[in-house]
């Protein structure tokens, strides 16, 4: 007869409680006590030191990464980033568009729902379906590098 397989429960790397969920940013295991940025190291720390670098990009005025958990399964995340341009931007003046997306993670035998805040700024809003300005210039230059390709073969064989 085969041994039954044991799935241990992780525990939070602050206090050492069943953890809820792993944190996005350093992978540690961590309890809804502690799921906060600003709850845990080294997370806290770098909130810190970096304070001057979460600012808005357009009005000055400070954005404050968050995430917290409403239940052991279910986790918030909000970077405040602009998900196209990846800067800074503030949530009252100069989001333009918020949506949700949802990961849903295994865990042994437990799953963990993370809900990711995306929002998008003025300039990248218009491009999102294309991942905003940065997934936008990819694709230009992808599309641009097609096209020389296309009519260098085209001028080498049709000679």
């Amino acid at each position: 007869m085969s041994q039954p397989t044991v799935y241990p429960i992780p525990s939070c790397s602050e206090c050492g409680i069943q953890s809820a969920g792993r944190c996005p940013t350093c992978h540690h295991s961590l309890c809804m006590d502690h799921f906060p940025l600003n709850e845990h190291q080294p997370c806290a720390t770098r909130l810190i030191e970096h304070s001057q670098d979460y600012a808005c990009y357009v009005c000055g005025a400070p954005t404050h990464p968050q995430q917290w958990s409403t239940a052991v399964f279910a986790h918030y995340i909000d970077y405040q980033t602009c998900a196209g341009c990846h800067r800074s931007i503030c949530d009252d003046l100069h989001t333009r568009i918020r949506d949700e997306d949802v990961k849903i993670e295994r865990d042994g035998l437990r799953s963990h729902r993370y809900h990711f805040t995306k929002r998008y700024c003025d300039a990248c809003a218009p491009a999102r379906r294309f991942g905003g300005l940065i997934g936008a210039g990819w694709l230009a230059a992808i599309l641009v590098g097609a096209g020389g390709l296309i009519f260098l073969v085209a001028r080498l064989f049709l000679r």
